[in-house]
């Protein structure tokens, strides 16, 4: 889990629980559930979704979490007891978040664009910041959630009115295209909330390197990524008492259902999400309680899974700080700053662009 407002109500009994069933089922009711507005049914979303359910294991694509109910969840979800990441990142961001603005260019900062901004709670200490330095930044808020855009946008009026913001609905894990800066500008890139994480090396450098793209040389970029730690809290994070990390992992389903028009019932799953230490990762999976077919509706045929079969919905990868200063700099990153939270469960890599190659 990785980046993103409290669901307005949530269903306890009678009605409101069949609403809440229609919901994850993607059925429409009299109040229409919300679109994935900023992921289109495209051919290129389907053809990712059936390369996904061909792998083994089978996989669907984290990014379909965070339509308008996922983060929702998330949100409910960063506030739990087990869940830790956010609230260790957000206090080592309050501790650096002066010395992060002034290595990025002080009063000169002109820009500060988050990937994945979410509601943006953990952003408002940087632009603090960069204020309090005589900066006058722009913020941008890329992020797939239309949900998680209107959070930023109300956040920011009440914590940081003088702030300018560009929402960006896009999903950045695609092609990136950024608003145009200002000439003679300073530019930060972040990349926060451990998301990178959600990555195998690969998927990740290619991202990394779509950011630089966006990047001129000697701008910044501050890279969040959750450190290995104890294990018992990490599975915790991810099995919390209360269910909600598990309501979190079935409405990915809902999405899938809305964008290839297939019939996935949650009823038919279980959450599952054990931390694999030999591989430093949690592993979040859908295993079906039965066996079942499942029409996949545009996608084209149907999917048979047995008994105690799963569908794979996301990789967490813990780091070590050498991991992540790798990815930094194989992606035209000077690793320039290390920040590491006083439990060693979050750490902070702050890079510069650089125009030649990687350094050996």
């Amino acid at each position: 889990m990785s980046r993103r407002a409290i669901p307005e109500k949530t269903p306890a009994g009678g009605e409101p629980r069949v609403e809440a069933w229609r919901q994850l089922l993607g059925v429409r009711s009299e109040r229409p559930s919300p679109l994935l507005a900023s992921v289109p049914a495209d051919e290129a979303a389907l053809h990712e979704l059936r390369e996904r359910l061909a792998r083994t294991p089978r996989e669907l694509p984290s990014k379909y979490f965070y339509d308008d109910r996922g983060s929702a969840l998330f949100e409910q979800i960063t506030r739990l007891p087990e869940y830790y990441p956010t609230r260790t990142e957000e206090a080592l961001l309050r501790a650096v978040a002066p010395e992060i603005a002034e290595a990025c260019g002080g009063a000169q900062l002109s820009d500060v664009v988050e990937l994945g901004s979410g509601a943006a709670s953990k952003t408002v200490a940087l632009l603090e910041a960069a204020l309090a330095l005589g900066a006058a930044p722009r913020y941008v808020a890329v992020d797939i959630s239309a949900h998680a855009l209107r959070r930023t946008r109300a956040l920011l009026a009440q914590a940081a009115p003088q702030v300018a913001v560009q929402e960006v609905l896009a999903d950045y894990t695609r092609a990136l295209s950024l608003p145009s800066r200002l000439a003679q500008s300073r530019r930060l890139a972040l990349f926060l909330g451990g998301t990178i994480g959600n990555d195998e090396d690969e998927d990740a450098l290619a991202l990394l390197a779509r950011i630089r793209e966006q990047l001129d040389p000697g701008d910044s970029f501050l890279l969040g990524a959750n450190l290995v730690c104890e294990p018992a809290a990490i599975h915790a994070a991810y099995n919390d008492a209360q269910g909600v990390t598990a309501q979190f992992n079935f409405n990915i389903l809902a999405a899938v259902n809305r964008l290839a028009q297939s019939r996935f019932d949650p009823r038919d799953f279980d959450h599952h999400a054990p931390y694999v230490v030999e591989h430093k990762r949690i592993e979040m999976w859908l295993v079906a309680n039965r066996a079942v077919e499942i029409e996949l509706g545009r996608l084209g045929a149907s999917l048979k899974l047995a008994k105690g079969e799963g569908i794979r919905t996301e990789i967490s990868r813990r780091f070590t700080r050498a991991d992540v200063l790798q990815l930094l700099d194989a992606a035209g990153f000077s690793p320039d700053r290390w920040f590491e939270s006083p439990n060693s469960r979050f750490g902070l890599g702050l890079g510069k662009a650089r125009a030649g190659p990687r350094t050996p």
